[in-house]
């Protein structure tokens, strides 16, 4: 699998700081501290310009044959033609640079000395540009190492913003979780044609690292609050729409595949939280069980193999479960995150 890594012009389009072997792929460029960001940009396959063409009509069923629709056109890679993206945008669009994203992005975490770009990359063909720059303090949660970085990603879908928003990933089997799940203030979104004002994004980056607190307040929570076996069986039933009073029989072989490799991620996951704190079953462990599900097991039962699974856990359906699996289980722990 290489998790959504972009394979235009026949490389892999990423690059990240430190030693291939440090990264599961072993694939994408190795950087080195203190790169210019014109490297960067080179060795993450980002040099290449977003092109805006008219978008026709085939009437040739009216015996009209090809005609321009009207203020609709379609952006295409310059290098390749692919089509970035299936929507259209006006003619009033005005297309961002994969580039001039990356310097953008590297002069916003410039202001704040804390952060460090260390990945840059392309999705879905160059459909999607992000890059991550990693908080350089890990911090420790619920009793587990993190490490958190911000993700910056932007597409080219006609929405012409830059979104920035904090992730955790879990060291010991690299679970990853939007903060945003836990706290809205984990995600800021930047128009492209805003003037770049470094007290502005000095507050912004403090906003982003402030909901990391708030992200180790809510799992210490959670590591204060047992569960029982059958509650974690339930949390499982609702975060598949499993109704609680359906037995295994009346399930479809997909739900039950599902109901099963969560359960196993409980299992492993409550070994390993065993291993490190020593503490029964807490209602952190029942979260993490669902992330390592989406991250990592999820590929086996449903087919989501490379960029799809990488999409799906971090911008698509996966992620949408993670964020429900954090909504029914907040209540359970808000009185503690608010004392």
């Amino acid at each position: 699998m290489t998790h959504h890594i972009d394979f235009s012009n026949n490389r892999a389009n990423i690059a990240y700081l430190g030693s291939r072997q440090d990264v599961w792929h072993r694939l994408g460029t190795e950087m080195e501290p203190n790169m210019s960001i014109d490297q960067w940009a080179k060795a993450a396959g980002l040099d290449w310009q977003a092109i805006k063409v008219p978008a026709l009509m085939d009437c040739a069923s009216l015996k009209m044959g090809t005609l321009p629709a009207r203020d609709r056109s379609f952006m295409v890679r310059s290098d390749t033609g692919t089509l970035l993206g299936d929507n259209c945008v006006t003619d009033v669009y005005q297309a961002c640079q994969p580039a001039d994203v990356l310097a953008w992005f590297d002069q916003y975490i410039a202001v704040d000395d804390r952060f460090q770009l260390d990945v840059a990359g392309s999705l879905k063909g160059g459909s999607t540009i992000w890059a991550t720059a990693k908080l350089r303090d890990p911090i420790n949660v619920a009793g587990d190492a993190h490490s958190a970085r911000v993700l910056m990603s932007t597409t080219f879908d006609g929405s012409g913003a830059t979104i920035n928003q904090m992730t955790t990933t879990r060291v010991v089997c690299a679970n990853t979780l939007r903060m945003a799940h836990c706290d809205k203030e984990a995600v800021i979104r930047t128009r492209h044609s805003t003037r770049f004002d470094a007290k502005a994004v000095g507050a912004e980056l403090a906003q982003l690292a402030q909901s990391v607190a708030q992200f180790k307040a809510i799992g210490d929570a959670m590591a204060q609050v047992t569960i029982t076996s059958a509650d974690v069986s339930a949390f499982f039933k609702a975060c598949l729409d499993i109704k609680p009073e359906e037995k295994q029989s009346d399930l479809s072989t997909r739900k039950q595949n599902q109901f099963r490799a969560l359960t196993n991620a409980f299992a492993t996951t409550r070994r390993e939280r065993e291993a490190i704190t020593g503490s029964p079953i807490d209602v952190w462990t029942a979260l993490q069980a669902v992330t390592r599900y989406v991250d990592h097991d999820r590929v086996s039962i449903n087919g989501d193999l490379g960029e799809k699974q990488f999409t799906s856990a971090n911008f698509g359906s996966g992620d949408t479960l993670k964020g429900k699996a954090m909504a029914l289980l907040m209540p359970r722990v808000r009185d503690l995150v608010a004392a």
